[in-house]
């Protein structure tokens, strides 16, 4: 499996459990959608605009936690001269609980080095 670039920068700013890593890869007008910024970030539409709102979701998250691994089971990418997108199925362990691990595809696309948009869907 190949693993663009930016993926493995998304991967391992998340396992850092570093907002500012985190923050990093976005580009300013970037937007991040998933159910979980519903009930953490208290969005009806569970988007959250710009590199502010995702680092404060990052804060939000990852002061929550002890661990984070996002162990890769498949990436289908297609990249681009300008960027790229790429559909990233994981399993989510948190605080080490192989047990309650969740099945989470996540669609990044990118522009240059940085992510513009990032969809998750949690199985």
């Amino acid at each position: 499996m190949e693993v663009p670039a930016i993926v493995a920068a998304w991967q391992a700013a998340w396992q850092s459990l570093d907002p500012e890593r985190v923050a990093s890869l976005y580009a300013e007008e970037a937007t991040h959608m998933s159910e979980v910024v519903v009930a953490r970030m208290n969005r009806a539409d569970g988007t959250l605009k710009g590199v502010d709102e995702i680092r404060a979701y990052a804060s939000a998250a990852t002061s929550q936690l002890k661990s984070f691994r996002a162990d890769l089971l498949d990436v289908i990418a297609e990249e681009t001269p300008d960027g790229g997108r790429a559909s990233v199925e994981y399993w989510r362990v948190v605080n080490g609980d192989e047990v309650g691990r969740k099945r989470v595809v996540e669609i990044i696309e990118w522009r240059g080095d940085k992510i513009t948009a990032c969809r998750v869907f949690h199985f």
